[in-house]
């Protein structure tokens, strides 16, 4: 049975960094995220910097989940309306998914490195 997916208002402030709004059924969703954070005391930016494979965090696979239990189910859609009235969200991002409607399959995956360059006490007085 096909099915049909009807939003009368959707409101979202902020969609960002591979987050996905889908609105109806799909089979498969795969969102990914990489960032580099980087903060420093003293702004200096340089353009050799943002290479992910520096970094073996972006290249080392995360580890998946194994089910072990068995589900069984049964369904029945007497209705093939996904019906929303209202929906209001602040905001979406890093491979988040917000989905009316079904999928068979998500693998969302976000990877941040978080940088942080202090100066030291010595440099701190020196300024």
């Amino acid at each position: 049975m096909q099915r049909i997916s009807v939003v009368d208002f959707i409101k979202i402030n902020s969609l960002s960094f591979s987050g996905i709004l889908e609105v109806g059924d799909s089979k498969k969703i795969t969102p990914v995220s990489q960032a580099l954070a980087v903060q420093r005391e003293v702004p200096v930016f340089f353009t050799n910097e943002g290479d992910f494979s520096k970094y073996p965090i972006f290249s080392r696979e995360l580890p998946k989940v194994k089910v072990t239990e068995t589900v069984n189910m049964n369904v029945f859609n007497q209705n093939p309306i996904i019906k929303v009235d209202s929906i209001r969200v602040n905001g979406v991002s890093s491979s988040a998914v917000v989905q009316i409607g079904s999928t068979e399959t998500i693998h969302a995956e976000s990877k941040v490195k978080h940088i942080r360059k202090l100066l030291d006490e010595k440099s701190k007085h020196n300024k």
